[in-house]
């Protein structure tokens, strides 16, 4: 009799471990597929954004062309000037406000939020710094011109060591 009670103990014991294996399995399961998840949603991010900039420049880009090619404009309480192909650009100081650009071009409801932004000279253009903007840890998002036309590009990663 006492060994049927200790038999049915264990086995009491032995499902509960078993449950609490097959629940810490899930767990660690949902856990690894949402960090997943996230990635590809933060990967998600930077590419409209770039997309959202561009679509952006472009519609300002066609307004120049429709206001017969004026050498400035507003937007939503932010100036800006036209490269000569009618691209809009914020200089300040000889160089790009990256940070007003910003707000010009991320959205046409509110800006978009990024952690820092890295404005440099490199050799993409001769005339204009570049802006890199840091939208979650490890992506960013570029702000440049090349030939007069500006481009915008997202990566996971910075191309060199800043």
């Amino acid at each position: 009799m006492l060994r049927a009670v200790a038999n049915l103990k264990f086995f009491s014991h032995v499902r509960w471990f078993l449950w609490g294996g097959v629940i810490f399995l899930m767990i660690w399961v949902l856990l690894v597929q949402w960090h997943k998840v996230n990635e590809e949603a933060e990967r998600t991010k930077v590419k409209l954004l770039a997309q959202t900039m561009t679509r952006s420049a472009s519609t300002i880009r066609q307004q120049w062309e429709l206001d017969n090619k004026p050498s400035h404009s507003q937007t939503n309480g932010i100036e800006y000037s036209f490269t000569r192909y009618g691209w809009p650009i914020i200089i300040r100081d000889e160089h790009i406000d990256c940070a007003e650009m910003w707000d010009l071009l991320s959205s046409r409801q509110r800006p978009v939020d990024y952690i820092s932004l890295v404005d440099k000279r490199n050799v993409i253009s001769e005339r204009y710094n570049s802006c890199y903007f840091q939208i979650t840890d490890g992506k960013w998002l570029a702000l440049f011109y090349e030939n007069e036309t500006i481009h915008t590009n997202g990566f996971l990663t910075l191309p060199e060591k800043w």
